[in-house]
């Protein structure tokens, strides 16, 4: 698979090529996120955890300088905006 460098297309992504993507990408949301606020993410295709298959959304958020990504049973709209705390 080739998502981190998607116009290079003799590329194979490594293990330190998805690390390196998602550290910046974490904190890039936590420039962007307020604290306290999350966004709704449906999973999908790749997005699906091995460990909690029953997982179909999560909520991304920033909470004490950090990004959080917790499983959400409610059928929110993909996108939306919530408050989170502790």
């Amino acid at each position: 698979m080739n998502y981190t460098r998607p116009n290079a297309s003799d590329h194979k992504d490594s293990p330190e090529d998805w690390l390196h993507g998602a550290l910046i990408f974490a904190r890039t949301l936590s420039i962007v996120l307020e604290e306290g606020v999350g966004i709704v993410v449906d999973l999908k295709g790749d997005m699906m955890c091995p460990g909690q298959p029953a997982a179909k959304k999560v909520v991304v958020y920033r909470l004490n300088e950090k990004i959080h990504i917790d499983p959400i049973e409610k059928d929110w709209e993909e996108g939306t905006y919530l408050g989170v705390s502790e």
